[in-house]
């Protein structure tokens, strides 16, 4: 493994994006079956779901990159979309892979993030997760964030958090 990450703006439907969206969606949709993601359930839901608000002028797609080029982890910032709160910006598709997990690179992305946020000026940061992605729950509030009440109508999350930015 290489030494260096880099964060990169990325399309999520091109590489390295797209490398690291799939790397996200096998992680969730394992989780959710409690069973390897099939290929055919990544493909479904990156058709459905890949750019999600998360190319310009609606957001933006960050990836983490080792210097071979191999993509380690990825967040989405929404500006705006179905289910944005007016004052704040949304993480999407906070990722990080097995390999780096524990090594920083969760919170090099979520510390990028909120500097973009406030760079901004917006008021808060929010975001929605599954219950069961306790790594990425524990980054979360170690940053900071506490649970709200939910903000939007997410059917696949189970707990809600913002960070006030003020």
């Amino acid at each position: 493994m290489s030494t260096t990450i880099v964060l990169r703006e990325a399309h999520p439907d091109v590489e390295p994006g797209l490398g690291a969206l799939r790397g996200y969606l096998h992680d969730v949709i394992s989780r959710m079956h409690g069973r390897p993601a099939a290929e055919d359930e990544v493909a479904a839901f990156g058709d459905e779901n890949s750019s999600d608000g998360l190319v310009a002028p609606d957001g933006t797609f960050l990836v983490a990159v080792e210097d071979d080029g191999a993509a380690v982890g990825c967040v989405g910032l929404r500006w705006r979309g179905p289910g944005v709160p007016e004052d704040a910006a949304e993480i999407k598709r906070m990722w990080s892979s097995h390999e780096v997990r524990g090594l920083g690179v969760g919170k090099l992305l979520l510390d990028e993030v909120v500097r973009l946020t406030r760079e901004a000026g917006l008021a808060r940061l929010v975001l929605d997760s599954r219950a069961d992605l306790v790594e990425a729950r524990t980054l979360y509030e170690r940053a900071g964030f506490v649970e709200v009440e939910a903000y939007n109508d997410n059917p696949h999350a189970q707990v809600w958090y913002a960070l006030d930015l003020t």
